[in-house]
């Protein structure tokens, strides 16, 4: 018997059955025990990519480079998702899932492996790359079988166990790599990543069933939802917005270590504490979504740029700003869930594909943001962190109020 978390999950698990729902898509039917295995897997995945963020100051310092330099590590990893994720789903829509899963999880190791023994930074980058093609196929099936297992109106809370592992990836996997990386040296944190991969590896093979897809939706039937207005209007909004935090989030850890002025144990536990608010977060925002997404959208906006404003205004009172960042994890993590929903729920006809493509939107504003953050981090300082995340923030909020007001006047014609 495994445990993750609070969640138990047994050998003897109960088996999946596939059923066609109106679009004529397969529908893998789950019980809530393999959703929280698709969550470890996810715990695993989101430790390997966001985990680098608490080690930047020590790989930058390694390898000679800038700090701005070292953000590559987050950029080339969310721009490879973002411009060959959906077409890297599509073409292994056909694939058993458990297999597709497992793969997955294999390359995540081989890759964490390879950057222990990275001679160079160039090397460290290529193979931080690797499985960055891969990353899509494991977000894109966990998301749409879990959206596709329960009613429409309860997806979004489906969903939301599924996005646990990214919080709890944050709350556990990012502090305990920079704990480790603290203790012994940057080599650790990629310790620590394989390891998790291997247990959520080994968890998956031997504790969830086969998946096979017993028929395959076309590529055109899923290219389709392409045509839809609405659709690139999410993937707009939710690129910016995935920008915007990760502005600042992105360089968290030299925020803490130059703003704040913590040491390398104090800040593993700020960011422990930033993720471990942050699952409360998603539970919260899976809840709110069920009620009105719109509602839930303005809700992230008007949070998200108070509490960084909050940040920047109190950044000298050590106690103050500290439980602010607290209180800001809890929002940002809200993000993920949103932005999944914003483009799911336009293009329900292609399921995983519409997936595919929050995970490629989300990435290509992994990969903007820390290239802002960056820049700022150099011409101007850490400090204004927080006031360039608002900007780009801010323009997210725009295009959505155009976003609302053009499809009101449509549906009022």
């Amino acid at each position: 018997m495994a445990n993750f978390g609070a969640f138990k999950i047994t050998h003897k698990m109960e088996q999946l059955t596939t059923s066609k729902n109106t679009t004529g898509i397969p529908v893998v039917k789950m019980n809530k025990n393999a959703m929280y295995l698709l969550a470890l897997g996810i715990f695993g995945i989101i430790t390997t990519e966001f985990g680098v963020i608490g080690v930047l100051p020590q790989l930058a310092e390694h390898f000679k480079v800038s700090i701005s330099t070292a953000g590559w590590l987050i950029t080339a990893f969310a721009l490879t998702i973002a411009v060959f994720g959906p077409f890297i789903t599509l073409a292994a829509s056909g694939v058993n899932r458990k297999t597709a899963l497992s793969l997955v999880l294999l390359i995540f190791i081989v890759s964490n492996i390879a950057s222990m023994y990275a001679p160079n930074f160039t090397v460290l980058i290529i193979a931080r790359i690797l499985p960055a093609f891969f990353h899509p196929i494991f977000f894109s099936v966990a998301m749409a079988t879990a959206a596709q297992s329960v009613k429409p109106s309860e997806a979004p809370k489906a969903v939301s166990i599924v996005f646990s592992g990214v919080s709890i990836g944050t709350v556990l996997g990012v502090p305990v790599s920079v704990y480790f990386a603290d203790i012994f040296n940057w080599q650790a944190a990629f310790v620590v990543c394989a390891a998790l991969n291997l247990l959520a590896l080994i968890s998956l093979l031997k504790m969830l069933p086969s998946m096979p897809v017993t028929e395959k939706a076309s590529f055109d039937h899923q290219l389709a939802i392409l045509k839809k207005g609405k659709v690139w209007w999410n993937i707009l909004i939710v690129t910016v917005f995935m920008a915007g935090i990760s502005v600042s989030y992105g360089y968290l850890a030299e925020y803490l270590k130059a703003v704040i002025k913590m040491d390398g144990k104090t800040i593993s536990i700020m960011m422990f504490l930033f993720g471990l608010s942050g699952v409360f977060g998603n539970i919260l925002m899976g809840r709110m979504l069920t009620k009105s997404i719109a509602g839930s959208t303005w809700k992230f906006f008007v949070g998200i740029i108070g509490i960084q404003a909050i940040v920047y205004l109190i950044s000298s009172f050590y106690i103050p700003v500290s439980i602010a960042i607290i209180v800001w994890g809890f929002i940002m993590t809200t993000a993920y869930l949103l932005g999944q929903t914003l483009i799911s729920h336009s293009a329900t006809e292609a399921p995983e594909f519409a997936s595919s493509l929050f995970v490629s939107a989300g990435n290509m504003g992994f990969a903007i943001g820390p290239l802002i953050g960056g820049i700022v981090l150099e011409q101007v300082g850490a400090a204004t962190l927080p006031l360039a995340s608002i900007i780009v923030i801010a323009v997210a909020a725009f295009a959505f109020l155009l976003q609302q007001r053009i499809y009101r006047r449509k549906s009022a014609r």
